[in-house]
């Protein structure tokens, strides 16, 4: 039959086990991570006699933790995209405030240099208009190289932090496998039984890890969870870690990339990896950091070339024929760190107006080469050596040199060094050519009103004149009555003109070796009637020239039918852009990550009044079963004594 003092003791066990399982969940209540744990009771076998079974008391079946994987899985995705919107919004807030700053952008420096650049025109031959037009010019130059400097930092920053969460990553992983081996000990230990602490700690170092990338977890047959990375690589396996390792760029020793070791193989999982503050550096990089160095020096670009082919089309104060206006650099392909062959790569800009702000990688494959348009992927040639050599892409030409080995490959950013190189050519203000090259002049005793305008001068090659151009008006210039001008000096020949039906304006332009010298003649000469085109000599007042370069403010000289301010303003609103929608994802995706902790708290949290409420009545059935005791004893003692 039951031992009663046995069902009383078996009572005072389970409920002093059950009573201290509550007191681990009060002291554990502001423990991160902690689920709480319950403790499940279970009959003991009962014992049979002829009268039936007598049941002889109760024991703990287990502890377990109160649990939901599937909010565990929501939180961990949750708590990596909030990580990544989050630090993203950070880093990509810091170049909106440096690129909109109305005081440090670009765009006041480029309307200030447009401004000097009109007061000058207006009077040409002021010298200190002109002193001023290169103060501004210079301190245009140097808000390009504070904003590429500013982005630069930027990007060391980044890389620095690149490092630092794949170090942090390879700290989580270790503290995930040690975990995973206790794990796998204590389940076989304790008969497959669950050690919960553990477990709680390893969902918490996955969600720490959450933060930093996203993860996929396969639970193992013996406990252990493996942890995979990227499209797949494994992080943790076991007990055993693939540490994700930082390696120096095959272009760029400055910056990084991250690999892991896959056997004898080293991965590149940079791209690939998502999520965490490592999705949201590697996202700032690829799509704000390095678009936007592009960005800048294609502006940068445009106003070199478009602003120096200009200039040099006028003549300076001095009468001498305009020079370059602003310096720059070249473009300056890079090979791969792991070239073999002996192979080079050369590049050189062909249209300005093309550029895109994209960089390209050119690979050899031992009989062609390919040229890839990274920020979308288009490849954009394949061919031979001398085919490469003689197409242009994308506003630049590429001339390469044989010797290229199978697997060689070379990266060209055409327009990612322009804002740290570009300066001021100029130093003296006399060197500024507002003067056109030529001008035209009526005779004085032209009868007629007609009126001879040159045009814009398009080709510098002609100048200076060897002689003077002059054109007489004849009513049978051409013969048979058909009016036109006898051409003297330059081209010489004949021009048809009629001013009965061509009065309103006819455009004529000279053939070579008088390229670039156009003009338009009106109203009606009489016969005789001339004008003369003639070097401008002591043209110290003229500013056609320097109209022609005020107009550049408002030209369309960038891709995408862009001027200087629109093509940076539309930089600044693709990084406001990008901020904006940070913003609004980051305050989603905050409300998501307090949703699910909320939920999670309520499933797996320590509630102190359900605990205290608890215990109370633990202690009230301990005492119970105590009494249950002193009952067994009492009537064992009556026992004895009805014996003596």
């Amino acid at each position: 039959m039951a031992d009663l003092t046995g069902i009383g003791t078996s009572a005072l066990l389970a409920f002093q086990r059950s009573l201290s399982t509550v007191g681990h969940n009060i002291s554990n209540a502001t423990t991160e991570g902690f689920s709480r744990q319950r403790v499940s009771f279970a009959t003991q076998t009962p014992e049979f006699t002829g009268a039936g079974y007598f049941g002889t008391g109760t024991t703990v079946d287990r502890v377990s933790r109160v649990y939901d994987q599937f909010i565990v899985d929501r939180l961990q995705s949750n708590t990596s995209n909030h990580s990544q919107t989050e630090h993203f919004l950070g880093l990509v807030s810091q170049v909106d405030n440096l690129l909109a700053d109305e005081s440090a952008g670009l765009s006041p420096a480029l309307q200030g240099f447009f401004n000097s650049l009109q007061n000058s025109v207006d009077d040409p031959a002021s010298t200190p208009a002109r002193q001023v037009l290169l103060s501004d010019a210079e301190a245009l130059t140097q808000r390009f190289h504070s904003i590429d400097t500013r982005l630069r930092e930027l990007a060391e920053n980044a890389e620095r932090d690149l490092v630092n969460i794949a170090n942090e990553i390879n700290g989580l992983g270790a503290s995930l496998a040690r975990v995973n081996d206790a794990i796998v000990l204590g389940t076989q230990g304790g008969g497959r039984i669950q050690p919960n602490d553990l477990l709680d700690e390893r969902d918490q170092i996955l969600r720490e890890l959450a933060e930093l990338t996203r993860v996929e977890t396969v639970e193992q047959d013996d406990g252990s969870l493996s942890v995979f990375v990227g499209s797949g690589q494994g992080l943790v396996v076991g007990d055993g870690v693939n540490e994700i390792q930082a390696v120096r760029n095959k272009f760029d020793p400055e910056r990084y990339d991250l690999v892991i070791q896959q056997g004898q193989v080293q991965v590149n999982i940079t791209d690939q990896l998502s999520g965490g503050r490592i999705g949201a550096v590697v996202d700032f990089r690829n799509k704000v950091l390095d678009p936007g160095l592009n960005a800048l020096g294609r502006i940068a670009t445009s106003l070199t070339e478009t602003f120096n082919s200009q200039h040099k089309l006028g003549i300076d104060y001095n009468g001498n024929g305009g020079t370059d206006f602003f310096a720059a650099g070249g473009i300056a392909p890079v090979p791969g760190s792991n070239n073999t062959g002996t192979g080079s790569l050369a590049a050189t800009l062909v249209d300005a107006g093309q550029l895109t702000t994209s960089n390209y990688e050119v690979v050899y494959d031992g009989s062609n080469y390919r040229v890839t348009r990274l920020n979308d992927k288009k490849v954009m040639f394949t061919g031979g050596l001398a085919a490469l050599n003689a197409t242009p892409i994308d506003g630049f030409q590429i001339t390469a040199a044989a010797g290229a080995a199978a697997g060689d490959s070379f990266l060209i950013q055409p327009t990612r060094s322009a804002a740290r190189d570009i300066n001021l050519f100029i130093k003296d203000p006399a060197l500024i050519a507002h003067a056109a090259p030529i001008r035209s002049s009526s005779a004085t005793t032209n009868a007629g009103n007609a009126g001879l305008e040159l045009a814009a001068v398009t080709d510098a090659t002609t100048y200076p004149l060897a002689g003077d151009i002059s054109l007489v008006f004849d009513p049978d210039a051409l013969g048979a009555g058909v009016p036109g001008f006898f051409v003297s000096g330059g081209p010489g020949g004949t021009l048809a003109y009629d001013p009965a039906t061509e009065q309103n304006g006819k455009q004529f332009t000279l053939g070579a070796p008088f390229d670039g010298i156009s003009f338009n003649i009106s109203g009606t000469p009489t016969s005789g009637d001339s004008f003369t085109i003639t070097n401008n000599t002591n043209g110290i007042g003229d500013n056609r020239n320097g109209l022609s370069l005020a107009k550049l403010q408002s030209t369309v000289t960038v891709r995408g039918n862009n001027t200087f301010q629109s093509a940076f303003g539309e930089l600044v609103a693709d990084v406001g852009t990008r901020t904006r929608q940070a913003q609004i994802t980051e305050e989603a995706q905050g409300v998501l990550l307090q949703q699910t902790e909320a939920e999670r708290q309520s499933v797996s949290g320590v509630n102190l009044d359900e605990e205290a409420a608890r215990l109370m009545q633990l202690q009230q059935a301990y005492q119970a079963a105590a009494q249950v005791i002193s009952v067994s004893n009492s009537l064992f003692d009556e026992v004895l004594a009805a014996l003596r």
